[in-house]
């Protein structure tokens, strides 16, 4: 998970830094060149804010699976993500997305919108977030990749820097995914006061 997915801000009051995109699809193109995002992740960032603009344009449901790669997104206006009227839209178009789809592609969905948003809203380039209220759905529990206890307690037997089995216990004992634990900031886990 990159490091964009963190906190939004509720009122930013912020002035535009750069001139502000016309178009949905421009301030996307601004968010992934701009705001630090990984090449790798910048292909599954566009898909994901892509597919969030039919339901942003009033115009749900996307094309379904490698239909939606060719398929051309509806025009929006930047501006239209301030409207009033768009959050309940866009709570009944998740909805109907949650029932389409597995709970892990509609959370990296959300997401990744939530971080273009908390983005553009740091630009000073819109002022509301359509977003607020929609929940992060429950995923199962994946079982399919755990290795049975002999083979995890071998990898912990191997020869290798304490760095990596320090990595390794914590993924194990945590379950944390190793994204996740990467971006993790030691400031944010040394707390004052803490034992």
């Amino acid at each position: 998970m990159d490091r964009h997915l963190g906190a939004i801000p509720q009122d930013t009051g912020a002035v535009p830094l750069a001139p502000v995109p016309a178009t949905y699809a421009a301030a996307v193109d601004r968010y992934l060149t701009s705001a630090g995002i990984a090449a790798s992740s910048a292909r599954v960032y566009r898909v994901s804010l892509t597919t969030w603009c039919w339901p942003l344009a009033g115009q749900h449901p996307p094309p379904p699976g490698r239909a939606r790669r060719g398929a051309r997104p509806p025009a929006l206006d930047l501006a239209d993500l301030d409207d009033p009227a768009l959050p309940e839209r866009l709570a009944a178009a998740y909805a109907a997305r949650v029932s389409e789809v597995d709970a892990d592609t509609v959370n990296r969905e959300l997401a990744v919108v939530r971080a273009a948003v908390a983005w553009w809203r740091g630009q000073g380039w819109i002022d509301s977030d359509p977003t607020l209220g929609l929940e992060r759905r429950p995923a199962p529990y994946d079982r399919t990749r755990a290795l049975p206890r002999q083979q995890v307690e071998r990898l912990f037997q191997l020869e290798a820097p304490l760095r990596e089995k320090t990595l390794w216990r914590l993924l194990y004992e945590s379950a944390a995914r190793a994204e996740e634990v990467l971006c993790l900031n030691i400031e944010d886990l040394d707390l004052p006061g803490s034992p």
